[in-house]
């Protein structure tokens, strides 16, 4: 056999078991390879529920219950990012109950399960949108404030006196809550005012006056730090199509500087992830059905990868990363769905399928 043709049939060899391995990768979750669970919240105007998912190893998501969650829904869209959030350690969750302005937390145990452990007033009317930092629970309402909570080595939370906040105006309609990573911060988007409002923090957790800057898009929706300093917001542009942009913001102690203006050519631009790494971010398109996908850099700076990663249902609102962070997971608004996508090399997106029979005015999203 010439030298040339044992070439060729070992080329040829490992072609397919490249491929094999690319369709097992595919097929069968290599990417993954363990469990986890998803949550997100019924948020209907008779009771909000906890809706529990199970993740399989290849990403596919099974209901597992539903809990109630102590208070009730609003039975439509709250347009915010942060509704339901887990913390760091992923031992309690928290959501917001925007029909009767209250905040509930609940225990979270190894098996997915979760227990209603406490149901207070939010500080205001209509909580949208949660953030924590260590024994520090923040929400804003979009009554127009923002209100603190001490929590107790035990779950309980308390309010943190002096804590509540005003936004720039009573209608800012406020999008997300988020602390800072060393938490001596709190950043607040606001779509109707195309405002950013941060408020620094004492050593008792308690928010300081309100410093307003000038959103450098429209209408500035959801955001998640890159690193301890560099903000990535998504501008929906008051869902106008095409115009859509995803703006990255270097947050200092009296500032706030333009890293990047990237155009995505989408409509409604307004959830947003990051991946494990922070490399790349991943925006529902709310109008226009789809994802798209932007290379981070350690600067701040953003790239546009691909305008439509991915299809998705209707209206995708939030988004979420898995635990095991190879899968994102959206609620697709008016398909009553969740769409289910395992990350690939580059970025990319693979879709694998949705859960169907989630309620339509199901908000929030997290994972463990």
């Amino acid at each position: 056999m010439s030298y040339f043709l044992l070439s060729v049939i070992v080329f040829t060899a490992a072609f397919f078991v490249s491929c094999n391995k690319i369709d097992d990768f595919i097929d069968h979750g290599h990417s993954g390879g363990t469990k986890g669970y998803v949550y997100t919240t019924s948020n209907e105007s008779g009771k909000n529920n906890i809706l529990i998912f199970k993740q399989e190893a290849n990403g596919s998501l099974m209901y597992k219950t539903k809990v109630a969650s102590g208070g009730t829904g609003k039975g439509m869209s709250l347009s915010s990012q942060g509704a339901l959030i887990l913390d760091k350690y992923h031992q309690w969750m928290y959501t917001v109950n925007a029909g009767d302005n209250t905040i509930s937390s609940f225990k979270v145990s190894a098996d997915g399960n979760v227990t209603l452990h406490q149901t207070i007033h939010s500080g205001g009317v209509m909580p949208v949108s949660l953030t924590v930092h260590h024994s520090w629970l923040y929400v804003v309402n979009a009554g127009g404030n923002i209100c603190g909570f001490k929590i107790s080595s035990n779950g309980h939370l308390a309010k943190i006196e002096g804590s509540s906040k005003a936004l720039s105006s009573p209608t800012a309609g406020p999008a997300e809550i988020l602390f800072k990573p060393d938490g001596s911060l709190l950043v607040v988007t606001e779509k109707a005012t195309n405002k950013i409002v941060t408020y620094k923090l004492n050593a008792e957790g308690v928010a300081q006056a309100p410093v307003v800057y000038p959103a450098h898009a429209e209408t500035p929706f959801g955001f998640v730090f890159a690193g301890n300093d560099h903000l990535i917001v998504t501008d929906a542009f008051g869902g106008r199509p095409g115009e859509s942009v995803v703006t990255s913001l270097l947050i200092g102690n009296n500032n706030v500087t333009l890293k990047s203006y990237v155009p995505v050519h989408e409509s409604a631009a307004c959830w947003v992830v990051l991946t494990k790494k922070e490399d790349f971010a991943y925006v529902t398109n709310t109008a226009s059905n789809t994802i798209s996908s932007l290379r981070v850099e350690s600067d701040g700076k953003l790239h546009l990868v691909d305008s439509v990663v991915a299809k998705t249902g209707k209206s995708p609102t939030d988004i979420c990363l898995s635990g095991n962070a190879a899968f994102i997971y959206t609620v697709n608004e008016m398909s009553g769905t969740i769409g289910e996508y395992r990350i690939l090399p580059h970025g990319r997106l693979h879709p694998l399928g949705d859960v169907s029979g989630i309620p339509t005015s199901a908000v929030g999203l997290a994972a463990f």
